[in-house]
C-alpha cells in the first residue's frame, strides 16, 4: 500500500476507513491528508457510510473546480458585518461558528513525519444543529460551492454544538479553512431551511385539503335527510 499510494501517487487503489480515535493519530504519516471514510461512530454515521457505497461503485460526487482564492483572515480590509438570523417559514434560524475552542484544540505528534504537524481544531457552533443539518454541513464542507488548492475534504465532523476539523492546522484555518468552513455553514442553512419549508409548506397543503374535504363533507351531511 505505501509503494502503491507513496511512489506510484495511485490514491484510488485503496479507501482509508477509520473505525476508532482520531485520524490525525491513527493514520499512518503517508496517509494523513489524503481522503479517507470516518466511521468510528457506534453507530456510525449513515452518511458516511453512504460515501463509501458511493466511492465502491464510481458514483461519489466530485469536487467543484478551484475557484478564485478566498479572502484571508489576516487581510486589512474591515470585516463584513455580521448578518442578522435568518428565520424561515417553519421556524429555522441559521446556525453561525461562534469561536474557536482554543481549550480543546489538540496537540499534534510533530516526530517529523509527513502528517505529524496536523491536529485536530474544534470550533463552537450558536446552537446544538439537528442531525440533517450536521450531514449537510459536512457535505458541503467535502463539496463546497468555493475552494482553493489547500481545501482538505474529509476533515470535518459534526459532535452535539461543536464542529472539529480533524487535520489540519490553525495558520490553515486562518488563511484558507475559515472561509470554507463558513460557506459550508452557509449552504448547510439554506439547503436546510429550504427543506424545512418545502416540508411546511406541504404540511399547510395537506391541512388545508383536510379543511376543504371536512367542509364538504359537513355541508353534504346537512343535506342529507332521512325522515
Amino acid at each position: 500500500m505505501t509503494a502503491e499510494i507513496v511512489n506510484k501517487q495511485n490514491n484510488r487503489k485503496f479507501i482509508p476507513v477509520l473505525r476508532t480515535g482520531q485520524w490525525s493519530e491513527a493514520a499512518p504519516s503517508w496517509l494523513v491528508g489524503k481522503y479517507y471514510i470516518h466511521l468510528s461512530g457506534d453507530p456510525y454515521s449513515e452518511r458516511d457510510y453512504e460515501h463509501l457505497v458511493r466511492t465502491l461503485l464510481g458514483i461519489r460526487e466530485v469536487a467543484p473546480p478551484v475557484g478564485k482564492p478566498m479572502a484571508t483572515v489576516g487581510s486589512k480590509t474591515s470585516a463584513p458585518s455580521t448578518p442578522a438570523p435568518v428565520v424561515s417559514v417553519g421556524g429555522f434560524e441559521d446556525i453561525a461558528i461562534t469561536r474557536v475552542i482554543v481549550e480543546d484544540i489538540t496537540a499534534p505528534r510533530d516526530d517529523g513525519t509527513k502528517g505529524s504537524a496536523l491536529y485536530a481544531i474544534p470550533f463552537a457552533l450558536s446552537r446544538r444543529p439537528p442531525s440533517e443539518w450536521s450531514d449537510l454541513l459536512i457535505s458541503s464542507w467535502d463539496r463546497p460551492p468555493q475552494w482553493t488548492s489547500m481545501h482538505r475534504p474529509g476533515i470535518a465532523r459534526v459532535s452535539g454544538s461543536t464542529v472539529t476539523l480533524d487535520g489540519t492546522t490553525i495558520e490553515e484555518v486562518e488563511r484558507h479553512h475559515r472561509d470554507t468552513l463558513q460557506l459550508a455553514v452557509q449552504e448547510a442553512n439554506r439547503i436546510y431551511r429550504d427543506w424545512k419549508d418545502q416540508q411546511e409548506l406541504a404540511r399547510a397543503r395537506q391541512q388545508a385539503a383536510r379543511d376543504e374535504h371536512q367542509a364538504r363533507v359537513e355541508g353534504v351531511s346537512k343535506r342529507i335527510k332521512f325522515d
